[in-house]
C-alpha cells in the first residue's frame, strides 16, 4: 500500500459519530481533577458566571475532592448561560488525532437546560457544537449527546439527570487537511437555562483529560518504528532521531503530496530552511523498507 493514500483508505472505513478509534492504542497526555489550579482551565471574570472549581456541597451533586461546577452550594438560577474554557496546547504533541475525556454529572430539566460542549480554532473568536464540528475530519464520541438532545433554545446538549457519565470525544484530521488547527485548541463547556426555575442543582465536571490514538495501524501493515525531530517548530533545520537504521526521509505538505524526498546516509540533520513556511508531515523509511510513524512538523 502506498503511503500517500494511508489515511484516506482508513478513514474511508470509518462513519461520522461512531464510537472512538483506539487503532494502535490510547497514549495519555494530560490530566486535570481539579484538585488544583489547571494552567489551561479558564474561567472568563463576569457576574454573572456561575462556573466555580471546588467542592461539591450539593445533595445530589457530590464530589470528594475538586470539581467544575455550575455554583457549589445553591441551584443554578433561571435565564443562566454561563461557561469555562480549556486552552489546550495541542500541536506541538502529535499530529493528526486529538482525544478529550472528561467525567460529569447533571441535574437539570430535561431538553430544556443543560450543558453544550463547544470548540474553536481562531482563539475563541468563533464558537461550533463538537457535535457540527465535521469539516474535513472524522469526529467520534463516546456518552456524547446526539442530534435528538436539544435544549430549550434548539442547541444540542447534555440536559436531565445522571451520575458520573464519562463522555469521550475524539477528532482525526484527514487528507487533504483544509482546516488544519491552530497551536491551541479551545474548548467550552456552556450551561443554559430558561426562564423557569425548577430548583435542580445543574452541571459538575470531576475531571478532564486529553491522550491521542496512535495511527501507526493505518500506514502499513508492517511493524512501524518512531522517531523524534527537533526543534520544531523549526527554522527549517530539523534533527532528526531513531534507533532504527534511517535511509530516506519523506515530507508532505497537507494535500498528501510529496514535497521532497531525501537520501540520508549518515545524516542526521535534514534543511527544509528554502521551503515556504507552514505545516508539513516527515516520514521515514528505514533500510529493510519499513516506514515510520507520521510526525506533524512546522516551519516558521
Amino acid at each position: 500500500m502506498k503511503s500517500s493514500l494511508f489515511l484516506a483508505i482508513l478513514f474511508a472505513s470509518l462513519n461520522s459519530y461512531a464510537q472512538l478509534s483506539t487503532f494502535l492504542g490510547i497514549f495519555p497526555l494530560d490530566e486535570c481533577d481539579f484538585s488544583d489550579t489547571c494552567g489551561y482551565v479558564v474561567i472568563p471574570n463576569s457576574t454573572s458566571n456561575i462556573w466555580v472549581r471546588g467542592e461539591s456541597q450539593k445533595s445530589i451533586l457530590t464530589s470528594i475532592g475538586g470539581v467544575m461546577i455550575t455554583d457549589s452550594v445553591n441551584t443554578y438560577p433561571n435565564e443562566t448561560n454561563a461557561s469555562f474554557e480549556v486552552h489546550w496546547p495541542a500541536w506541538n504533541q502529535y499530529p493528526l488525532s486529538l482525544i478529550m475525556s472528561f467525567h460529569h454529572s447533571m441535574d437539570s430539566d430535561s431538553l430544556l437546560d443543560g450543558g453544550i460542549i463547544e470548540v474553536s480554532r481562531d482563539y475563541g473568536a468563533t464558537w461550533t457544537n463538537v457535535i457540527d464540528d465535521q469539516t474535513n475530519m472524522l469526529f467520534l464520541s463516546n456518552e456524547l449527546y446526539t442530534s435528538a438532545d436539544t435544549l430549550y433554545t434548539g442547541e444540542k446538549g447534555f440536559s436531565g439527570s445522571f451520575t458520573d457519565r464519562y463522555t469521550e470525544i475524539e477528532w482525526v484530521w484527514l487528507f487533504p487537511i483544509k482546516d488544519f488547527p491552530t497551536d491551541t485548541m479551545y474548548y467550552r463547556f456552556r450551561f443554559i437555562s430558561d426562564t423557569v426555575n425548577n430548583t435542580k442543582e445543574g452541571w459538575m465536571i470531576s475531571d478532564i483529560a486529553f491522550s491521542y490514538a496512535d495511527l501507526g495501524s493505518g500506514l502499513e501493515e508492517v511493524a512501524l518504528f518512531d522517531f523524534s525531530v527537533a526543534p520544531n517548530p523549526s527554522n527549517g533545520w530539523i534533527e532528526i532521531n531513531s534507533s532504527s537504521d534511517v535511509e530516506r526521509a519523506i515530507l508532505r505538505d497537507l494535500n498528501g503530496s510529496i514535497v521532497q524526498t531525501e537520501l540520508l546516509g549518515n545524516k542526521k540533520v535534514l534543511n527544509y530552511s528554502g521551503l515556504s513556511k507552514g505545516n508539513y508531515f516527515l516520514q521515514l523509511q528505514s533500510s529493510d523498507q519499513r516506514l515510520s510513524q507520521v510526525k506533524h512538523i512546522i516551519i516558521d
